[in-house]
């Protein structure tokens, strides 16, 4: 695929996507957090303070077909955190089948301190700069304007729980506690099954099944699995976890970067 053609496109995809998977790490809201959230694209991600890391990230998934052919995706990503909340994310942008070293690295670095967030392309040596306005600039703005919150929705009625008698069941167990590249972990298994029929005109159950290995301490997964008849295998691994405080340096665009700023405040929820 032409290059003009595949990084504009994967740019696009990952902002809009909002990093689904540090979305789903940082769904542990943090009892030390800095007071205000903040996230990549339209996602919102709790800041913790006061737990540095470095990490890689390995994402696996593999598909299994009919004939029993195996398909497997497997990608990398660095991810910092300092001890004042901000984060980095590398991660490569090289096209599909290609070496990913040879490509050129999306780097997203979030700054809860400073209120803004970057967006880096290594391939230009190019930054997108965004404010970030935090909660309380959202409630002048709209005690400003009248805006209010949505009001609730309203509570299921008997025949709406009718129509949902096919719903798929969840159940949630916890798996206890465990070692993982030197940290504790909890454990939290959930399983969800779609009934016969619920689904496309599915003939039988269908039942996917997620595990979740959290460290409450640097309140990050370390490990996550998930098992679904329909897409197959997925796994998310963090490996090579270092403590250590990261450099600073990792927090801001190199010198060298021409940045572009937007000249408006961007709201996170």
């Amino acid at each position: 695929m032409n290059r003009r053609i595949w990084l504009p496109a994967i740019l696009a995809l990952l902002v809009a996507a909002g990093f689904s998977q540090d979305t789903v790490r940082t769904q542990v809201v943090s009892a030390g957090s800095i007071g205000w959230s903040a996230g990549v694209g339209f996602g919102a991600t709790p800041v913790v303070a006061g737990a540095p890391y470095s990490a890689e990230e390995v994402d696996e998934s593999v598909q299994t077909l009919s004939d029993g052919t195996h398909i497997t995706h497997q990608s990398t990503v660095k991810m910092y955190r300092d001890s004042e909340g901000r984060t980095r994310t590398e991660r490569s942008m090289a096209a599909p089948g290609a070496n990913p070293v040879d490509g050129p690295i999306f780097i997203d670095i979030l700054d809860p301190v400073a209120h803004v967030h970057y967006m880096l392309n290594t391939a230009d040596k190019t930054a997108r700069k965004q404010i970030i306005a935090p909660p309380e600039s959202r409630r002048a703005l709209n005690a400003a304007t009248g805006s209010v919150a949505p009001p609730p929705p309203p509570p299921s009625s008997p025949a709406r729980e009718t129509a949902n008698v096919e719903s798929p069941k969840v159940t949630s167990e916890k798996l206890g506690h465990d070692t993982m590249q030197g940290l504790l972990v909890a454990g939290t298994r959930r399983t969800t099954t779609w009934p016969a029929g619920s689904m496309m005109g599915n003939d039988r159950p269908i039942t996917a099944v997620d595990e979740t290995w959290t460290s409450p301490d640097l309140q990050i997964v370390v490990l996550s699995k998930r098992s679904d008849p329909r897409t197959g295998e997925t796994t998310m691994r963090l490996v090579n976890i270092s403590r250590d405080e990261p450099d600073p340096n990792l927090f801001q665009p190199p010198a060298d970067y021409t940045i572009t700023e937007e000249n408006r405040e961007v709201f996170r929820h």
